[in-house]
């Protein structure tokens, strides 16, 4: 009896130990699964959030000590300068081209003309009928006949100059290209180079346009005045605001030439005899360009001419052409950069 209880008692607590161990064996994977979830994935997120904290850089404000701006006003003129010089090397290169051409025409249409045998012989049969007609007019006066004639070589020197080597209404037209073309370089230069000054010092968009706008320019031109500020020229808008002042100078350009002949009482004639030609042809505008003089000389020998004067002739020409090319380039009422000299000067004045 007391062996079937032991026996019992055995197998029953046998029993419960293999249930005790099946119950452990279920609930384990439970339990680190809670473990996983509620432990150590909260410690690993815990970790990466203390990690990405430490690892993200902060960000420091900087801020901008006030601007030096009386540094900043000569960097400002000094890109104003660098604008004029590009925009006047432009102009300079457009003007050599021309002045190339009309070099051209000379050699290959002008002198050929003048130096030709017939124009030579008929030069010389009609000085003697224009010399006796002109003295009949004058009384008899020897130096005026001899200055009416001399005025009259150079008219028909000076028109066929005009018309085989300048063209002049062309001319005129390309001058006022060029002065456009500039005008428009310039602006655009300023603007760029304005806008360097902005950036090298970090100027805020908001502070920079209040500067501009305190840079008054004042622009005069036929008595008309009109002012604009800085930030206009460089925003955009130059060209349109300026553009009355451009034509007004491109409209009188080569209308101060001087012309470089080989006396001054040649000059003098030239001078007048130039604006005589030029309205003839209807070119007032640069009726100086067309008072290039005459070198008188004897033309009873025509080989001696060609070879001795024509040389002669040219040098004149070149030289004079040369001239012509600096009147057009930095006259300062009528050169191609008078009117970038005025905005320039406007400019400059309202910089402290």
């Amino acid at each position: 009896m007391s062996q079937d209880k032991e026996k019992i008692s055995y197998s029953e607590k046998t029993e419960r130990l293999k249930a005790i161990a099946q119950l452990l064996k279920t609930v384990t994977p439970m339990i680190w699964t809670s473990v996983i979830l509620v432990v150590i994935i909260p410690l690993l997120g815990n970790f990466i959030i203390s990690k990405s904290f430490t690892n993200t850089p902060t960000t420091t404000v900087v801020v901008s000590p006030p601007h030096d701006f009386s540094k900043v006003n000569q960097d400002v003129k000094n890109a104003i300068q660098k604008a004029h010089i590009t925009a006047e090397t432009f102009a300079s290169q457009e003007l050599d081209k021309w002045e190339a051409e009309v070099i051209a025409r000379v050699d290959n249409n002008f002198l050929d003309w003048y130096f030709d045998y017939f124009n030579q012989k008929k030069m010389e049969f009609t000085v003697p009928f224009n010399f006796v007609k002109s003295a009949v007019i004058n009384r008899f006066d020897m130096n005026a006949a001899s200055q009416d004639v001399s005025e009259k070589l150079t008219e028909d020197f000076q028109r066929e100059f005009a018309n085989r080597v300048l063209i002049p209404r062309n001319a005129q037209l390309r001058f006022q290209l060029i002065t456009q073309d500039t005008a428009n370089l310039y602006i655009a230069e300023v603007s760029k180079n304005v806008k360097v000054v902005q950036n090298n010092y970090n100027i805020p968009q908001a502070q920079w346009d209040k500067y501009l706008n305190d840079i008054a320019i004042t622009i005069s031109d036929k008595g008309n005045v009109s002012n604009l500020s800085l930030k206009v020229l460089v925003g955009g808008s130059g060209y349109l605001v300026t553009k009355p002042l451009i034509l007004g100078v491109a409209s009188k350009i080569g209308s101060k030439v001087t012309a470089k002949v080989a006396s001054k009482a040649a000059a003098k004639m030239a001078t007048k005899t130039g604006g005589t030609v030029a309205s003839q042809l209807g070119v007032s505008l640069i009726d100086p360009i067309v008072g290039v003089g005459i070198i008188m000389w004897d033309l009873w020998d025509y080989d001696r001419t060609v070879k001795v004067e024509r040389p002669i002739l040219r040098e004149h020409i070149v030289s004079y052409l040369k001239d012509v090319k600096i009147s057009l380039l930095k006259n300062p009422a009528t050169g191609i950069m008078a009117a970038i000299d005025q905005l320039e000067s406007g400019i400059l004045k309202s910089l402290p």
